[in-house]
């Protein structure tokens, strides 16, 4: 079992000024992806519209966030065909893929993973638009960052309108988006 302890203790040491925009592209897609994934599961667990609502459309957002970086990548690098190790997904993702939210303690932990990620891929895109050699990967992934930063914003909003409260192991004032 993955719990919201063992958050913080598992990072990517990734060296990203080593790394090309065709595989953080590669890298962020993966990240949007299982983003994409937790929220379907998260809205099919849901008992409120509310949740739901919201989850589905943080899936959709996901998703298409994903399908930009892969046309991106498309542009970039055509032939590309990345196999991510697991330091690579640590860059972009905290705990695994799929999420356990059939009860509400088990939500809350579910909801603490998707929390960590979004903070996560947000460090992630702004720290490698730093490196970005391509002006448009350096745009787009500059622009995931603060859009993260929002989700997480969001989330924690929508978690207090129904009456919930998440208690976050890295608080959000430790990223910074210029």
């Amino acid at each position: 079992m993955y719990t919201s302890g063992d958050m913080g203790k598992r990072f990517s040491n990734t060296d990203l000024s080593r790394m090309q925009d065709d595989k953080a592209l590669a890298v962020a897609g993966f990240g949007e992806s299982v983003a994409a994934y937790r929220y379907i599961v998260l809205a099919e667990k849901a008992r409120d519209s509310k949740l739901r609502e919201s989850f589905e459309q943080m899936a959709r957002q996901e998703r298409a966030q994903r399908d930009q970086l892969q046309v991106l990548l498309q542009r970039l690098s055509p032939s590309a065909g990345f196999v991510l190790s697991p330091e690579d997904k640590l860059a972009v993702s905290v705990g695994p893929r799929l999420v356990d939210a059939r009860d509400d303690a088990m939500f809350d932990e579910a909801m603490k993973l998707v929390i960590a990620s979004e903070k996560r891929s947000a460090s992630f895109y702004l720290r490698y638009a730093a490196y970005a050699k391509d002006a448009e990967v350096k745009i787009v992934f500059a622009q995931l960052a603060a859009d993260g930063l929002k989700q997480v914003q969001r989330l924690r909003m929508l978690f207090q309108d129904v009456g919930r409260q998440i208690s976050e192991p890295c608080p959000l004032s430790q990223l910074r988006i210029s």
